[in-house]
């Protein structure tokens, strides 16, 4: 080979070399590019919605391990926004959800425009209770009834049912009027009626000689505009109940909830909780309810979609059309009866007045709500009064902890929480009957979660509990127990006076 064919052929073989080192060098810029790619894909896509934020939490290893009511959501405010407050720490995605879903939540509809002028904040009514969320459940806590009968109801309706039951097993509502009486209505609609809501005392007296006074609703419903109200017409009264905690909640497994359900009361010891049944309103069939004063709801999501309904007036793509049980032919767009024309005339905005997507933004808000922390749990006097709530019998229904399981969000799992509840339905006496709901009946409630009940005063300026308000202090809640509820009772009644001031005292710092 001469020097000029060997000076080429080398030529040859370092081009090849070097084509074959900038081909390397390619790919592995290229493999760093798409490594980066889907560093940024998880990082936009997923990291978002995993739950934890960046923030540092080893401050909860400081914390009482009692003290922490919610598990890492707990949070330390304990103020006037005590109710509000996001879960801690939540990574971006979700606390932009919980964001939007909040505004939602805060603001007021108006009724609907005329097609072509509609905006945002469309749909209110026709009939309705309130104009936002917000109004009923303000500060997200609970709602305080009417003093007295020259007060208008704020914060409540009051639901009204007939014997039957609707098709698909919920109560029967009264002809011309829907399953809660709608007291407002929008310009050139009749509100259902006027409801004003009297008290009635009664007296009683404690073994020690300490006399009490507890008070039951009167309902006076006047200028009814669709007809006159059967006279074996049941009648509710429901105040919105605080909203804290909810996500936890949905998150406790269906199995544990079975677990403590003792329908036959099979142990002899009194207590017979049961689950409700309830309406599946996407996937349809019977499921387990947990939501509400009844457990008549299944999840947030379809609880936030009916109220949204039934409390404004506000469709969304699980309640598009109103349905009438004593009518099979009634289809209404708008919340209204087949005799309420007015109503089913009014305009209509033609479109989702609450979206999906703000639909699904309200649900995260509520799941992601943290829970105020249980205060004083060193204090002596707090821990007698936690004993005597377990010593009287308090626990059988107000399950002091239990474990979440699965859940779409997963920082909502595995989370130790002590929310007071075993949101199973008891019989608390003929004292509390209301209506039946599904498959609850009249006398049947749902245990109401106790955790943050101590900051009711400070969030909402009242302590008025039970499903209507009735109950002015927590001692007054006790005393209306009854049926399941009766042994526990008499064992507070029987209690020293001090002995029960420290069980209420431990109650007031959960």
């Amino acid at each position: 080979m001469s020097n000029s064919q060997l000076e080429a052929s080398n030529e040859l073989i370092s081009n090849k070399k070097s084509k074959f080192t900038f081909l390397r060098l390619g790919l592995a810029v290229l493999a760093i590019c798409l490594l980066f790619l889907i560093r940024q894909i998880f990082i936009t896509f997923f990291v978002p919605y995993t739950g934890y934020g960046d923030a540092d939490m080893s401050y909860l290893a400081k914390e009482l391990p009692e003290s922490l009511s919610a598990g890492d959501l707990t949070h330390f405010h304990s103020k006037e926004k005590a109710f509000e407050q996001e879960a801690p720490n939540l990574s971006w995605g979700l606390s932009a959800a919980f964001d939007r879903g909040d505004g939602i939540f805060e603001r007021p509809y108006a009724p609907s425009e005329r097609p072509g002028f509609s905006y945002n904040a469309d749909g209110l009514g026709p009939i309705f209770n309130n104009v936002s969320c917000e109004s009923c459940h303000l500060g997200d806590g609970r709602a305080k009834p009417p003093a007295g009968p020259n007060e208008m109801l704020n914060g409540g309706f009051v639901r009204v049912s007939v014997p039957g039951v609707g098709p698909y097993g919920e109560p029967m509502s009264p002809k011309g009027y829907g399953h809660q009486i709608g007291d407002r209505a929008i310009e050139g609609v009749k509100p259902e009626a006027k409801v004003r809501i009297n008290w009635l005392e009664q007296s009683g007296v404690f073994p020690d000689g300490t006399s009490f006074s507890l008070r039951r609703p009167e309902f006076l419903l006047t200028d009814l505009a669709y007809g006159d109200m059967p006279k074996d017409t049941v009648y509710e009264l429901r105040m919105a109940p605080p909203v804290h905690g909810l996500g936890l909640l949905e998150a406790i497994p269906e199995e544990t909830l079975l677990a403590w359900a003792d329908p036959d009361d099979s142990n002899g010891d009194g207590i017979s909780g049961r689950p409700n049944y309830v309406w599946d309103l996407e996937r349809g069939g019977k499921i387990m309810g947990r939501f509400s004063w009844k457990a008549n709801a299944f999840d947030i999501r379809q609880q936030s979609a009916a109220a949204a309904y039934n409390d404004m007036g506000v469709n969304n793509e699980l309640f598009l059309y109103r349905y009438d049980d004593q009518s099979k032919s009634h289809k209404s767009r708008q919340n209204c009866e087949p005799e309420q024309l007015s109503c089913i005339a009014a305009t209509d905005s033609l479109d989702f007045e609450l979206s999906p997507g703000q639909l699904s933004d309200v649900t995260t808000y509520l799941q992601l709500l943290g829970v105020v922390y249980r205060r004083n749990m060193d204090d002596p006097i707090v821990q007698k009064g936690e004993q005597l709530f377990h010593e009287i019998g308090c626990e059988n229904c107000h399950k002091s902890q239990v474990m979440t399981g699965e859940h779409e969000l997963a920082r909502l799992e595995k989370q130790l929480i002590r929310p007071y509840s075993d949101l199973l339905l008891h019989d608390m006496g003929i004292g509390l009957s209301g209506r039946r709901d599904f498959e609850a009946t009249q006398q049947e409630w749902r245990t109401a979660p106790l955790w943050g009940i101590g900051v009711t005063q400070t969030v909402n300026g009242h302590t008025n509990y039970l499903h209507d308000g009735r109950a002015r202090n927590v001692e007054e809640a006790i005393l209306w127990h009854g049926g399941e509820g009766e042994k526990a009772k008499q064992n507070y009644m029987h209690l020293s006076k001090s002995e029960r001031e420290m069980l209420i005292n431990f109650i007031n710092n959960l």
